[in-house]
């Protein structure tokens, strides 16, 4: 890999002992994770565990229920710093580059099936859901299973994003529940075509979080359960506004027409002062979201058609740009006010300088953690930082693939 030199996974036994005594302890317990059908885990390796992706610590939740140690295909962002890499090398962790395909991450995931006979682990969706639904699965994981030959293990975690969503750094106690399956046994995985694997993978790995806790009814205790998230939720439902809405501990509010909402122990929308809430949950509101930034990306490309020069879509002022290359440490690049137009991202200076990124040439535009925004012009990554923590980055994610279609 073009990142690091002499990076190669390794997956020390004892250390990944240690973490699951420790770490992976406390995660299972502060959680109160469940796990269901306990005895698919007895499978001996070599084979692939594929789960759905709903927070950050799901690596280290599903490692420490099952008895092998797992080499966890994780995105080359987590390994910039040489601490990081240090770390997650030592569990293992095959780094990959989100969204652009990684001839690389295939050989050493090959590697480790067939010469260390050990365990790889592997999130189709290639991200974290927004909304607690699972996402469209990447096609190359199907393919992925079928060269590799070998049994492959399903998880489903529900329960796992009210416990900590993506946009929140706010821990929710309530209750998480993991349900292992033999998915494919070894001949299947050789057998089946392409296309039944991938259609059953995305029917495994199904997973609607508001319409679980709607039949569980869980709460899940926190102070600051609507803390950041307009970093996914970045329309306002009533007046429309791109990047308006502002929450602290319990509630969210627009700071254009005045909306104000609080969300409860089960993560769902109440009016307050006598209001309605436009969407009970989080998905709605998405859906509804998702569909308005369409529209009005559609609108913008027919003002910019017909000839007349609209504003650019959206702005964000104070914006950091930094450069590198994979899993080598960024470099500061430039700040000022980053601009979205129909066919490029600019960043404008104070001192009057305008970087332009032709969105043609823009590749694998994505989201590292919860607002690092990240794409690949060339070999080149660049990486934007805003400056508060309601910036949302997946606004930009979002808005240049509509812009990209």
């Amino acid at each position: 890999m073009s990142g690091a030199k002499g990076y190669v996974p390794r997956n020390i036994r004892w250390f990944n002992r240690l973490v699951r005594a420790t770490y992976g302890l406390w995660l299972r317990r502060f959680f109160r994770v469940r796990v269901l059908n306990p005895e698919a885990t007895d499978l001996r390796p070599p084979y692939v565990l594929v789960s759905n992706h709903v927070t950050v610590i799901d690596p280290f939740v599903l490692g420490s229920l099952v008895r092998e140690p797992v080499y966890w295909i994780t995105s080359d962002g987590n390994m910039r710093t040489r601490l990081m890499r240090g770390l997650l090398r030592l569990v293992g962790s095959i780094p990959k580059a989100k969204a652009i395909p990684d001839r690389e991450t295939v050989d050493w995931t090959v590697k480790v099936i067939r010469a260390k006979r050990g365990v790889v682990g592997i999130f189709p969706e290639g991200e974290q859901s927004w909304d607690g639904r699972t996402l469209p699965l990447i096609p190359s994981t199907a393919k992925l299973l079928k060269l590799l030959k070998v049994p492959v293990l399903s998880a489903v975690i529900r329960g796992g994003y009210l416990s900590l969503p993506r946009w929140s750094w706010a821990r929710r106690r309530g209750r998480i529940e993991i349900e292992f399956n033999l998915l494919f046994t070894a001949d299947q995985a050789r057998t089946l075509a392409v296309e039944k694997l991938q259609s059953g993978l995305a029917q495994a790995l199904s997973h609607d979080e508001c319409a679980w806790e709607e039949r569980e009814n869980i709460p899940y205790a926190a102070l600051r359960k609507a803390e950041h998230v307009e970093l996914a939720l970045f329309i306002c439902p009533r007046c429309e506004a791109i990047g308006a809405l502002r929450s602290a501990r319990s509630r969210l509010h627009c700071t254009s027409c005045g909306l104000s909402l609080v969300m409860d122990l089960h993560g769902r929308f109440r009016g307050l002062r006598g209001e309605e809430a436009p969407f009970a949950n989080i998905r709605d509101w998405d859906e509804w979201q998702l569909d308005s930034l369409g529209k009005l990306v559609e609108r913008y490309r027919s003002e910019c058609s017909s000839g007349s020069k609209p504003h650019p879509l959206f702005s964000d002022a104070g914006a950091l740009l930094l450069r590198g290359r994979k899993m080598n440490p960024l470099r500061r690049l430039r700040s000022g006010t980053l601009i979205l137009c129909e066919k490029r991202i600019a960043l404008a200076t104070l001192l009057g300088e305008r970087i332009e990124f032709p969105l043609a040439e823009v590749e694998g535009i994505s989201v590292l953690k919860r607002n690092l925004l990240e794409f690949y012009v060339g070999r080149d990554l660049y990486q934007v930082r805003f400056p508060f923590r309601h910036n949302s980055a997946r606004k930009w994610m979002e808005a240049v693939r509509l812009l990209k279609a």
